[in-house]
């Protein structure tokens, strides 16, 4: 089946595009969406694009949601292909949350499908990067992306989106296999008048290595909702994040922690600046099964406004049936401390640069997170841009 016919042809995307029709947007009583208002969407998927886009080894360029796998170079160990039939994209799906709004959304509207495979034992050293770009005002992109980690291997993964689109709405499932090592960043920098609803799904398997950060600091409503799944013993997984909102921006975090079986170990640090009347919401859940002994679950979730009509909104939840376990959850919200700021001041230094030295001290604590240099840098340069108000 071509990928240009996918969506129409395909039964798993008919079925989830009559789900979409069907359910319509969340309503007000709905919990997952208490902080998130989707009054409308305009939803008109991006047909592909015939223009060329320059190529570099490891860079995935989605223009308008769809991918040219011909003008992709690849390090050795990863292999690229379309998800063109119901087999490839049941496979996807059985990832994902089930009667999922954005699931439904997403694979009814798909703009392209793509399987991204890291090869058993495979050690990947130059970072995958996913950019995401193009669109206009009239078009949604709906991009599904599978990424299959193998065992033992280790990969990096950045994805970058700069999309102008009017809806940029990505889904991606990851699985990975035993032992495997990912380093996977974030970076939504979308344009101001983009709607960004991304569905991110990590599927992990018993002694794996997961680090993950995400940074949202574009579109004028961002959410970003992750779900991680933990199969296996020995797990260590942080998933982390950073929204940054001036404006009239809204910036909503999401995340589902599941700990299935014993002796796993997450961590979840978010951090969020906001000025203006940007609004800023984490909303986090850990959950513990009966089985899953020796859990250790870690999240706090801190936001600092710059201005008195800036709001965060915090929902961090644990919900435990386990009784061998240490887990914790906090959140808080606050001003630039007057303390600091007083002893900065004193030392001579001006109000704009000893508040710029404290958000920037702010911010780094949560970037410390992040573990690979490379991946650090990329979402680095652009913080410092927005701190700096060029972004």
């Amino acid at each position: 089946m071509p990928l240009d016919l996918l969506r129409n042809e395909a039964e798993i995307c008919r079925q989830a595009r009559d789900k979409f029709a069907h359910d319509g947007l969340p309503s007000a009583k709905a919990e997952a969406w208490i902080y998130t208002r989707l009054s409308e969407l305009s939803i008109n998927p991006a047909d592909k694009s015939d223009d060329e886009v320059a190529s570099e080894e490891a860079v995935l360029s989605f223009l308008d949601g769809w991918l040219n796998i011909a003008q992709v170079t690849l390090p050795a160990g990863v292999l690229l292909s379309e998800m063109n039939d119901d087999d490839h994209l049941a496979q996807f799906t059985k990832l994902l949350p089930s009667d999922h709004l954005l699931g439904h959304l997403s694979v009814g509207h798909a703009t392209g499908a793509y399987v991204i495979e890291v090869e058993a034992g495979a050690q990947v050293e130059l970072p995958l990067q996913l950019v995401f770009s193009g669109g206009d005002a009239e078009n949604s992109t709906h991009p599904l992306i599978f990424i299959k980690v193998g065992e033992g291997a280790g990969v990096k993964v950045a994805e970058i989106h700069n999309s102008s689109s009017h809806l940029s709405a990505p889904v991606i499932a990851i699985d990975i296999a035993e032992t495997a090592k990912l380093d996977h960043v974030k970076l939504q920098a979308d344009d101001i008048e983009t709607t960004h609803l991304a569905l991110t799904v990590m599927n992990v398997a018993g002694r794996a290595d997961v680090n993950s950060f995400t940074t949202a600091m574009g579109a004028k409503l961002g959410r970003h909702e992750t779900h991680a799944n933990l199969n296996g013993e020995d797990i260590e997984i942080a998933l982390s994040s950073l929204y940054l909102g001036r404006g009239t921006q809204h910036q909503d975090m999401t995340t589902r922690m599941h700990h299935f079986v014993p002796n796993c170990t997450s961590d979840q640090v978010i951090r969020g600046v906001l000025d203006d009347t940007a609004k800023g919401v984490f909303q986090g859940k850990v959950l513990v099964a009966r089985d899953a002994q020796k859990t250790d679950g870690q999240q706090m979730s801190r936001a600092l406004l710059l201005s008195r009509k800036a709001e965060a909104d915090a929902k961090p939840e644990l919900e435990i049936y386990a009784d061998d376990v240490v887990c914790s959850h906090g959140a808080t919200v606050g001003e630039l401390d007057e303390t600091h700021l007083f002893y900065l001041k004193s030392r001579g230094i001006h109000e704009d640069l000893a508040r710029a030295m404290l958000i920037e001290a702010f911010v780094a604590d949560a970037l410390e997170k992040i573990r690979e240099t490379t991946l650090a840098d990329i979402l680095t340069d652009s913080v410092n841009l927005w701190m700096s108000g060029d972004a």
